[in-house]
């Protein structure tokens, strides 16, 4: 078996990674994220940026990016760069649904795939004092749109239609299947 690398220290990745079998090294790719123009094109866009930057240094290994986005309307969220803009988005998202898009790719020494995967979340709609409270914990501020689902932000989850783990940050169904057929 090739070794795996997933090219991200993002928690989230480490332990859906880890639930779904797989041994593995970590190594941050340490990628600019730009989020600008089409969601989906974004996404995969970053995620082959952040595998391909590792991999370039460890050619011998399959490596694994992601980039996750939330998107409202045709607008993409990022990660808030201050409490402020934390404030604004969870303002916006209350009350709406928003679609979040998971890039992926994997790079190994004879294939490349990149594929994404969308979830639609409904928020319930958030009191002032809630969003506060939520900010107040910190969580917001390393997430894009500015919660974490598997984290105190599940409060103001309504309901996810599709995978649960792209809101997460890596679809695994999808990427379970496509590292079986790279690694095997």
């Amino acid at each position: 078996m090739r070794l795996l690398v997933l090219a991200s220290e993002s928690k989230r990745r480490v332990q859906i990674l880890t639930m779904l079998g797989f041994k593995f090294l970590v190594i941050p790719s340490y990628v600019e994220e730009n989020h600008m123009g089409r969601p989906i094109l974004t996404a995969r866009r970053l995620a082959f940026r952040k595998a391909f930057t590792v991999w370039k240094d460890y050619k011998f290994a399959t490596v694994i990016g992601a980039d996750t986005i939330v998107v409202l309307g045709d607008r993409i969220l990022g990660k808030p760069k201050s409490r402020e803009e934390a404030r604004f988005m969870l303002e916006s998202l209350s009350g709406r649904w928003h679609r979040v898009v998971t890039g992926v790719s994997v790079i190994s020494p004879k294939v490349r795939v990149s594929f994404h995967d969308t979830a639609w979340v409904k928020f319930s709609t958030l009191k002032e004092g809630e969003i506060e409270d939520y900010i107040n914990t910190e969580e917001p501020m390393d997430k894009a749109g500015a919660y974490a689902v598997q984290g105190m932000g599940a409060r103001f989850v309504e309901k996810i239609v599709g995978d649960f783990y792209t809101v997460m940050g890596l679809p695994a169904n999808k990427t379970y299947r496509v590292l079986k057929d790279v690694l095997d």
